[in-house]
């Protein structure tokens, strides 16, 4: 049996303690039914890392209703697939910010909360996006946070950290050099959004240099010239904010080229997934990312347990072999489920306080900034925003690290540093180097 496989079998012994709101429900809404509203790309560019977040909804839901779903109430999912459009995403939210019950809606895509900052201001109704940019969450001054929230800290503060981590370890790496970060990433919204001049002035004000920047639009064959751009300027480290074959290509460029020894691969959150190791190979040993939550691969913890549980229950027969059984086990699968527990944390919080008569978009609002810690599947990821926070600010680092088992060599992802609090990189921010 392939090796992989039968540690994906062994996932089933796990034991599972059922997750309980953090808030005890003060209406019994049984017979009522209450929506959760979420759109972005499935099926277009984005979709190897995003289409398993359907599944994780899909199963997140089912789970906290057989658990009694929100005060009684039966949750119940809308979704649209964009497929990466912005004319489908602006469709989304035309049609769903009609309904008298869209209080909060889930979106997967950056761009798609720049395109909705404004109009979600407008119609009083929050956005929850598993990565908000600057321009996302605060306007482009940083001086006008709005209704869009994020699930993970911003990537240019994700940077921040890693400059703190590799200013601390870099000589652990063995590579030749003082650091210096060359930035390959995605074109657009999301893959130009960790390199600011904030970030960069921080990074170097810790030691780590700059070698400039390339962009490469998503699906293209060929990005060693991009590479080899960085490499040109002095750069020792090549971060891309990237998902699922972008980071692979970045790894497998390098090993092409003889240097996979001699340039740390680096980036945010989003490079530690399922869909990079599986589409990167061993090539992706040791690629260096963030953790602003828990991983699959802790479990020990019991929210991990119980999602560990239900996709082994639920999702694990149904694939034919490891590879397609893999590709529901990502970073998207378990932040669904985090995202449908914080809803039901927030949601039953904002009825205890208004009735679930009165709820509306405003008192969602009120109830995400009013400071209260939002903590989905007991800790799995902790969620606490404010007045003028929209996105968390503590992190871990982590790496992919292929194991010696008695199964054989095995990816995993696991963290190196135990939970730090981000630097404040947006302009005026707290720990901008002036």
């Amino acid at each position: 049996m392939n090796r992989i496989w039968t540690v994906l079998v062994m996932l089933l012994v796990l034991s599972m303690t059922p997750i309980s709101a953090n808030t005890e429900c003060v209406e019994d809404l049984t017979g009522q039914t209450i929506r959760f509203y979420h759109f972005g790309d499935l099926s277009s560019i984005y979709a190897q890392l995003t289409l398993p977040v359907l599944n994780g909804f899909e199963d997140a839901i089912a789970y906290f209703n057989e658990q009694g779903g929100i005060c009684g109430a039966a949750i119940a999912m809308e979704y649209r697939d964009t497929g990466g459009s912005q004319e489908a995403a602006q469709a989304a939210w035309d049609e769903f910010s009609l309904r008298e019950d869209a209080y909060i809606m889930f979106m997967y895509l950056t761009e798609d909360a720049e395109l909705l900052r404004e109009q979600a201001a407008q119609k009083e109704i929050p956005i929850v996006v598993s990565s908000g940019s600057l321009k996302a969450l605060y306007g482009d001054a940083a001086d006008s946070p709005g209704w869009v929230f994020s699930v993970t800290p911003m990537f240019m503060n994700q940077l921040g950290a890693f400059c703190d981590y590799i200013s601390e370890n870099w000589a652990q790496f063995g590579i030749e050099g003082d650091p210096v970060i060359g930035h390959v990433s995605f074109l657009g919204a999301l893959g130009e959004s960790s390199d600011s001049d904030e970030a960069r002035a921080y990074c170097e004000s810790k030691g780590v240099g700059y070698a400039g920047a390339r962009y490469f639009f998503p699906g293209v064959p060929d990005i060693s010239p991009m590479v080899q751009g960085v490499l040109d300027g002095g750069a020792n480290i090549i971060y891309t904010t990237s998902v699922a074959n972008g980071p692979a290509q970045v790894a497998a460029t390098l090993a092409a080229l003889g240097l996979r020894d001699e340039v740390l691969v680096a980036g945010p959150n989003i490079v530690l997934d399922t869909s990079v190791m599986q589409l990167g190979g061993e090539a992706t040993n040791g690629i260096v990312g963030q953790l602003p939550y828990l991983w699959w691969d802790e479990v020990e913890h019991p929210g991990i347990q119980t999602v560990v549980n239900y996709w082994s229950q639920n999702r694990l027969p149904q694939a034919e072999n490891a590879v397609e059984a893999l590709e529901t086990r990502n970073v998207a699968y378990l932040v669904a489920w985090a995202a449908v527990d914080a809803y039901r944390d927030i949601m039953i919080s904002t009825i205890n306080r208004v009735g679930f008569e009165n709820l509306s978009g405003r008192t969602f609002y009120d109830s995400m900034t009013s400071g209260q810690t939002f903590s989905a599947l007991d800790g799995v990821i902790t969620l606490t925003y404010s007045e003028t926070s929209r996105e968390p600010h503590f992190t871990r680092i982590g790496a992919i690290q292929f194991v010696e088992t008695d199964s054989g060599l095995l990816p995993r992802i696991l963290p190196l540093t135990d939970f730090v609090e981000v630097p404040d990189l947006k302009p005026g921010g707290a720990d901008v180097v002036n």
